[in-house]
């Protein structure tokens, strides 16, 4: 016999979760009887090693695990103590180190030590050639310990008649590798991996949704070809690896551990009206039978008797079932109805048992059986929900709650026709509503009344403060707004016409300076309000001030500020706070440009006035520069004015001369230093003076010929220059690359164009000449000199 051991895939959609659940109610042996085993395999000698709280049973029905229920076995706890398979994904490195040993199948399979191994192992007897179970492999190893040695190992290792080796592990993907961490990740074989987040990641880590392992597989199915009636050896097996700190768990899927039988038997129901998907309902409810046969004898017809039992009678609480039922030739599937009657006789839940008396493909008789159950429905009846309303118009919503019967219900609401299950009024009186709820399968109709008592409000007053009339301004007053009536649960806007929104308190402390009207608005909790004014009068006029006006002076200059009140009441105040002074004027003599204020108030004495006047310091600011390019005797100088905000000037030059033109000149007759005066006028008759020394230079003069000939004819064969003033002079001449050909310091120098005894070449010089003048004043000029020949 030929024997194959393969894995295949299902995928799974995933619909609106809430949590994990867990529990470790039943013992090991129960796990398997009840929750593990399906149809075609008997167990025995099931025994499990590992702590009782790495094993136990789950409910996977509201989170992404993939499987509605079944056995979970982990390296840590299944029991939801933050450090379990219990979402969410809130950390990375979630696990409990329970204290259980290692065990050496996996320690042999991956090379290396094991720890917090969980170990279930039985016996069992399949009724076909095949067994399988489906489950989901997760991990906290992932992702950061992909390819690393820290990977927990599990496995599912089957041993009997024809295994090949006598034991082999069916924990395998389709193209032969072993299911572990480094063969099914995000890198390797990503189809049939789940990433879940890292511990940080979002949605993961925000939702319960998730379970808290960071990867896991798809749901696969491990299957082993076996032979029909040999006892077999399965070990269900996972452990840590390395170190005993990140767990990993084995999801088995209920009811999944079987041997294909013959025939299957399934059933579907027009409607489900109760929790239970076995149960029909009487009246309407019509329940499909199906039998399915596999295609090994497909060729064959196939007759099943169909014996019936149960609390129900046939006939009386449900239609007739056929004696048998036959598989024509060539026919895989084939099916029968059947409807639970009404007999208006409350008589509890009754059974229907289907008994089809086959032989498995061991020869051994092995009825197929399926059980029913019938179900009485309630009478109709409904009852309105709503609550109670404090206002006129508020909105209510009213909801019909129908019990008994089946649905779906059509309702029917009074007044207005609507026809769904809740409505939302808003009644300005008390009105009685009532709805009629009919069901889809009794077709029987209940109603309700619901009376909606809309409260009747007395008129909404209020009892303000009256009006109020005062000599004086910024007098200290409360204004109260009393109101009655209404709703209740008063709300308050105080405004006037000066400011929008001035408090929301019943009262208001309010110092106005000057006649305002007041507004207070109050609203009760149904939105009806009621507005009032109170006016506040001040028979007194505003005090005002008028000022002197800013005033232009010169320094050192005093002048007469003052103010002049209006309004008021009664007799005036002054206190001018940069002197003390308490007069209506007063004489300032700043020395900068000051501003001065006074404190102005009348008998009221409730408040102040404030005034100002600026006193403004303005002069000329007198400048002058010299614009003339040289200072000699004999030779006019040019003065510039640069004076601001002058009008009118007074120059004297030093030696005796003045002038007052703007931008004057005047010759030096004896060179030396003299002291330049410049007083300047504004058009107020302010004054400034600055005085400047120049020095007058002794008039030189210093010509040099930019070209010379010195080819030996009568004309320009030499260079030389012509100065005037200058006591001493040196001179150097540089060719172009920076040699001297040329030195003297003699006032007639004279260069022939000879260097080294030899004419220089013809081109262009340069020169640089330091001199000092009969005035002491040291100076240099550089320039350039052609030499043609």
């Amino acid at each position: 016999m030929k024997y194959l051991i393969y894995i295949s895939t299902f995928l799974f959609p995933l619909f609106s979760m809430s949590q994990l659940v867990t529990n470790t109610n039943q013992s090991p042996n129960g796990l398997v009887q009840n929750v593990l085993l399906g149809s075609g395999v008997t167990v025995s000698n099931i025994t499990f090693n590992g702590t009782p709280t790495s094993i136990g049973e789950f409910d996977g029905s509201n989170c992404n695990v993939g499987l509605a229920s079944g056995v979970v076995m982990t390296t840590g706890t299944v029991l939801n103590t933050g450090n379990g398979p219990h979402g969410p994904n809130n950390s990375g490195s979630s696990g409990v180190e329970n204290g259980a040993p290692g065990i050496g199948l996996l320690s042999n399979l991956v090379g290396g030590s094991t720890y917090d191994a969980a170990v279930l192992e039985f016996d069992f007897v399949p009724y076909s050639d095949t067994v399988r179970f489906n489950y989901v492999f997760g991990s906290e190893e992932y992702p950061e310990y992909v390819g690393s040695q820290f990977n927990d190992v599990f496995g599912f290792f089957i041993s009997g008649p024809g295994i090949p080796g006598g034991m082999q592990n069916i924990a395998r993907l389709p193209n032969g590798q072993a299911v572990a961490i480094n063969n099914v990740n995000a890198g390797s074989n990503p189809g049939f991996f789940v990433n879940n987040g890292d511990g940080n990641s979002a949605p993961q880590n925000g939702s319960a949704n998730y379970i808290q392992y960071d990867g896991f597989t798809k749901v696969l199915t491990a299957e082993s070809k076996v032979q029909c009636g040999q006892t077999y050896h399965l070990i269900i097996a996972i452990a840590d690896v390395g170190d005993r700190i990140y767990d990993s768990g084995i999801f088995l899927e209920a009811n999944s551990l079987s041997s294909k039988t013959p025939v299957e038997i399934s059933h579907t129901m027009s409607q489900n009206l109760f929790a239970n998907p076995d149960i029909m309902a009487e009246g309407c409810v019509t329940t499909t039978v199906t039998l399915e046969r596999g295609t090994n004898d497909l060729a064959t017809p196939m007759t099943i008797p169909i014996n019936m039992s149960g609390t129900a009678i046939e006939g009386v609480d449900y239609s007739d079932i056929p004696n048998s039922i036959t598989f024509p030739a060539g026919v895989q599937s084939v099916q029968f109805s059947f409807s639970a009657f009404q007999d208006g006789i409350a008589e509890g839940q009754e059974s229907v048992t289907f008994t089809l008396p086959i032989l498995d493909p061991c020869g051994n008789p092995n009825p197929i059986v399926l059980n029913l159950f019938i179900e009485d429905i309630e009478p109709v009846d409904v009852v309105i929900e709503g609550g109670t309303i404090n206002c006129p118009g508020e909105e209510i919503t009213l909801t019909a709650v129908p019990t008994g019967g089946a649905a779906p219900y059509t309702y029917n609401w009074l007044p207005g026709g609507e026809t769904t299950q809740s409505i939302t009024v808003s009644p300005s009186s008390t009105t009685t509503y009532s709805v009629s709820v009919t069901d889809d399968c009794l077709n029987e109709t209940d109603t309700d009344n619901f009376e909606v008592v809309v409260p009747v409000l007395p008129p909404l007053l209020l009892n303000e403060t009256p009006d109020i009339t005062v000599i004086c301004p910024y007098l200290q007053e409360t204004l109260e707004a009393n109101p009655s009536g209404g709703s209740g649960n008063y709300t308050y806007q105080w405004s006037s016409n000066f400011d929008s929104n001035l408090g929301n308190t019943p009262t208001l402390d309010i110092q106005p300076p000057m006649t305002t009207t007041y507004t207070v608005t109050v609203t009760d909790n149904c939105g009806n309000s009621a507005t009032e004014t109170i006016v506040y009068t001040i028979t007194s006029p505003p005090l005002t001030l008028e000022m002197t006006p800013s005033v232009e002076i010169c320094p050192g200059d005093s002048i007469q500020i003052g103010v002049t009140p209006s309004g008021g009441f009664g007799a005036y105040f002054y206190f001018w706070p940069h002197s003390g002074e308490t007069t209506s004027t007063v004489y300032v003599q700043p020395d900068a440009t000051t501003t001065y204020s006074v404190i102005v108030s009348d008998e009221c004495q409730t408040f102040v006035v404030n005034g100002s006047t600026d006193v403004i310091i303005v002069k000329p600011t007198a400048n002058f520069t010299i614009s003339s390019e040289t200072v000699f005797n004999n030779v006019p100088v040019q003065f510039q004015n640069l004076t601001v905000n002058g009008e009118t000037y007074d120059w004297d030059f030093g030696d005796n001369t003045t002038s007052t033109d703007v931008h004057p000149t005047n010759t030096y007759i004896e060179p030396g230093f003299y002291d330049i005066t410049l007083i300047a006028y504004d058009d107020k008759g302010c004054t400034d003076t600055v005085t400047r020394t120049i020095e007058i230079e002794e008039e030189w003069y210093i010509y040099v010929p930019n070209t010379f000939t010195p080819d030996g004819d009568r004309f320009n064969n030499d260079f030389r220059a012509s100065t005037i003033g200058i006591q001493t002079l040196d001179i150097s001449i540089f060719n172009r690359w920076g040699e001297t050909v040329f030195t003297s310091n003699e006032l007639d120098f004279i260069w022939d164009g000879t260097f080294d005894g030899r004419y220089v070449t013809d081109g262009t010089y340069s020169y640089k000449i330091r001199f000092l003048t009969n005035s002491e004043r040291q100076k240099t000029i550089v320039g350039h000199v052609n030499v043609l020949r």
